[in-house]
């Protein structure tokens, strides 16, 4: 870190949050949150972390400011702000691009959730339970969803309960492990959380279900939180996992719940983007949508995929992990060089093995790869609203284009310079994407005329989704645990796949440092596990390429989006940068 004592009070606190949301210490005003490993979710973190400190930040000032001395001087205190508006998050929700993308989807809808698994404190006892569960309930009105499917195909309807309609004691359950080592519970909690599956009744109102494995009242259990897809997603865990903590404090201090406010509903939410899917801004983007979804991409095997063959299995799945000695270096050193976000760098290395891998088979189409991308979707582009505090599904899904060019790749494998300049044109293509692709899905499913020519168009077989860094450490109490998974989408039975090829990454905090955990799924009708598994290990072999080129004198560099004079081509950047180094 490059340190720098911090002297204001905006300085300290930020300098202290960031070092908390990182888990790293000693941070100061000259160091980077991209730099040390911070991403988008993480950023969102920490302004809501900062609002409770009484500062107000935003994502785009964490992601881009260089330092913390620049990201200080934008911070404003929260009393010099307007009071917020009265939020009722209780009514009727529209139905967001997401929660459309997942009806066309068909199959079966109750049995959709997201879960995670995470580390109880010893002295929980049921009851106690049952009324930290009742907060969150009470807290969140996602967690209150009401889902109404009419018969005949039209679209959904659905709506969040008042507070207290949902009974936490019918969503708690406790399975005795007492006197079980604990390397013998995996089996039992993978299969009591499908029961918790299969209780889902979000028609009822029924979208979480808790199952605590009690391991006496002198030891430290887990707990597996099943929610439903449509009421969570990978930032709503990190908000879930951390009023748990403080739901407990308060227990255990014999005091009443109370936790941090959430400024924006859910609800609201829904409306923004049913408002903004018709404005100029967001129909002044459909050619550049258009223009990325037209046909010639590697395609992914000669027969094509027919929806509704193939189905999500955990039979048709599997999870590498890349060693923290090269997932440290992709989260700090690489993008810090190339002043990139972590998606630029793992979407490059996924650039070069998806080129490598079509080229294998005959199946590079123009050179280009059409992927899907999944995003936050809390874009501050649409709204200016604080929704780190609110939980719910606001994942984005947009298409991207990826081009490398004509480039002579044969010595990305030789750790050339070729690995880099993936880097750099994988960047600008990211970035130019309106507003992290927020506006595609209202579009394509909020407004009927621009929708119909977007549905027409050719659709990414691929989708990529990282879901951020998780801490991921047994010696805390409510924090994940890690050999669980990360709060991944668990479909059920009958769920139709989406893609030909889905990968799901996560980076998780262990002990001995960072460690990228991916996992991959695939459509058996048009690839093979073989298949998928070479493609799996060209990008982590990618990705370590890049690793070691970071390590060369004169790695990294700007790109035109970086720069004022942003006319400047690549090559002409490139050529400064060399004319500076002899210096």
């Amino acid at each position: 870190m490059v340190g720098g004592t911090p002297v204001t009070r905006h300085q300290r606190v930020l300098c202290q949050l960031v070092a908390d949301v990182l888990g790293v210490n000693g941070v100061g005003i000259g160091d980077g949150f991209v730099a040390l490993g911070g991403d988008s979710i993480i950023a969102m973190q920490l302004v809501g972390r900062a609002r409770k400190a009484g500062l107000r930040i935003t994502v785009g000032d964490v992601l881009t400011r260089r330092d913390m001395e620049a990201l200080a001087q934008t911070a404003t205190p929260l009393d010099q702000e307007p009071a917020p508006v009265a939020d009722n998050g209780v009514g009727p929700v529209v139905t967001t691009p997401i929660m459309h993308w997942f009806r066309e989807r068909g199959g079966a809808v109750d049995t959709y959730n997201q879960f995670a698994v995470l580390r109880t404190p010893s002295g929980l006892t049921e009851p106690r339970l049952v009324s930290m569960v009742q907060a969150l309930l009470d807290h969140h009105d996602i967690l209150r969803l009401r889902l109404s499917v009419p018969g005949d195909g039209a679209d959904w309807s659905l709506e969040t309960l008042p507070a207290g309609a949902v009974d936490a004691a019918s969503a708690v359950r406790r399975i005795d492990v007492a006197g079980r080592p604990e390397q013998d519970w995996a089996g039992l909690v993978r299969q009591e959380s499908d029961v918790a599956r299969d209780r889902l009744r979000p028609g009822e109102g029924n979208v979480l279900q808790a199952v605590w494995f009690d391991a006496g009242p002198d030891r430290r259990g887990v707990l597996a939180l099943v929610v439903h897809h449509l009421a969570v997603d990978s930032l709503s865990w990190r908000i879930l996992a951390a009023d748990l903590a403080s739901a407990w404090q308060a227990v255990e201090q014999g005091a009443a719940i109370t936790l941090d406010p959430v400024p924006t509903s859910f609800r609201r939410w829904s409306h923004i983007l049913a408002e903004q899917a018709h404005t100029q801004t967001a129909i002044a983007e459909l050619p550049g949508w258009l223009d990325r979804l037209r046909p010639g991409s590697g395609r992914f095997g000669d027969p094509v995929r027919v929806p509704g063959q193939d189905v999500e299995s955990r039979d048709r799945s599997f999870t590498e992990s890349l060693p923290a000695e090269f997932t440290e270096a992709l989260l700090t050193t690489v993008p810090s060089l190339f002043n990139a976000g972590i998606n630029d760098v793992l979407l490059a290395g996924l650039a070069l093995a998806l080129g490598d891998w079509h080229r294998g088979r005959g199946t590079v189409g123009d050179g280009t790869a059409l992927l899907h991308l999944e995003g936050h979707g809390r874009e501050e582009a649409l709204a200016e609203i604080d929704l780190s505090r609110t939980v719910g599904w606001f994942t984005s899904l947009f298409p991207i284009r990826l081009d490398l060019g004509e480039a002579d790749r044969t010595d990305a494998h030789a750790v050339g310079a070729e690995v880099g300049n993936a880097v750099k044109r994988v960047k600008e293509q990211v970035r130019g994407v309106p507003d992290k692709g927020v506006r595609y899905g209202l579009l394509r499913y909020l407004n009927p005329e621009t929708g119909e020519l977007l549905e027409k168009a050719a659709q990414p077989e691929f989708v990529f989704n990282y879901l951020g860094r998780f801490e991921a450490s047994d010696d805390a109490d409510w924090s994940v645990v890690a050999e669980y998974g990360t709060g991944l989408d668990d479909t059920g039975s009958g769920m139709p796949m989406a893609h030909s090829i889905e990968v799901n990454a996560a980076t998780v905090d262990r002990t001995d440092g960072p460690v990228l955990r991916a996992t991959w799924t695939w459509a058996d009708s048009v690839v093979s596990e073989a298949d998928t598994r070479e493609l799996a290990d060209g990008w982590f072999r990618m990705l370590r390429a890049l690793v070691a080129h970071a390590r060369e004198p004169g790695a990294g560099g700007l790109t035109p989006s970086d720069l004022t004079l942003s006319s400047l081509s690549q090559h002409e950047i490139e050529e400064i940068e060399s004319d500076l180094r002899a210096f």
